[in-house]
C-alpha cells in the first residue's frame, strides 16, 4: 500500500513540477507585457525578476528530485510543499506589488490550493487555504498600512474576508472531488 502511494505521489508531483513550468514562463510573460508598458517601476522589475528565477529554481529542483525512487512518501510530500510555500509567496508577493486589496493577483493563491490537492490530503488542502489566507490577509493590510489613502478599513476587511472565504470554499470542493476519486470504481 505504501510502495502504490509513494509511485502515485510521485507521479503526481512529477505532472504537477511540468504543469508548473508552464506558470513560471506566463509569470514571466506578465512581467515582460507589464515591463513593455513601463507599468513597473526598475525596483519592483528586479523584485518581480528575482521572484521568477527563484520559482523556476524551486519549479526545476521539485521536478529534478520527484525523479528519484525514494520509499518514504514524507519525501514526495515535502517537495509538494516546497512548491505550496513557493507559490503562496509569490500570491503575497505579487498581490502586495500590485496594490494590495486592489489586486486581482489573488486569483494565483488558487495554484497552491490546487497543488495541495495532489496530496490527496484534507489537512493539506485546509492547511494551505490557512496558509493562502494569512499570506494574502498580511499582504493586503502592509499595503494598506503604507498607502491608506488608496481605500478604507471596512473596505479591506471585507475583501479580506471574502477572498478568505473563496479559498477556503475551493478547498472544500477540491476535498469533495478528492474524496470521490479515491473511492473505488463500481
Amino acid at each position: 500500500m505504501v510502495k502504490m502511494q509513494n509511485n502515485w505521489l510521485q507521479y503526481n508531483l512529477l505532472r504537477v513540477s511540468r504543469v508548473h513550468f508552464g506558470f513560471v514562463l506566463a509569470y514571466a510573460a506578465s512581467i515582460v507585457a507589464f515591463d513593455s508598458w513601463n507599468l513597473i517601476p526598475p525596483e519592483g522589475l528586479a523584485q518581480r525578476w528575482t521572484l521568477a528565477a527563484l520559482l523556476l529554481i524551486i519549479t526545476t529542483a521539485c521536478w529534478y528530485l520527484a525523479q528519484v525512487r525514494i520509499k518514504h512518501v514524507s519525501y514526495y510530500q515535502a517537495l509538494a510543499w516546497l512548491l505550496i510555500i513557493a507559490d503562496v509567496m509569490v500570491a503575497g508577493f505579487t498581490v502586495y506589488a500590485e496594490r494590495g486589496m486592489a489586486s486581482r493577483a489573488v486569483a494565483l493563491f488558487a495554484i497552491p490550493i490546487v497543488i495541495a490537492a495532489t496530496l490527496m490530503s484534507r489537512s493539506a488542502l485546509f492547511a494551505t487555504a490557512f496558509l493562502s489566507t494569512a499570506v494574502y490577509s498580511l499582504a493586503a493590510v502592509r499595503y494598506f498600512a503604507a498607502f491608506p489613502s488608496e481605500g478604507y478599513k471596512v473596505e479591506l476587511y471585507g475583501v479580506i474576508a471574502f477572498y478568505s472565504a473563496c479559498f477556503f470554499i475551493l478547498a472544500a470542493f477540491l476535498n469533495i472531488i478528492r474524496r470521490q476519486s479515491s473511492k473505488p470504481s463500481s
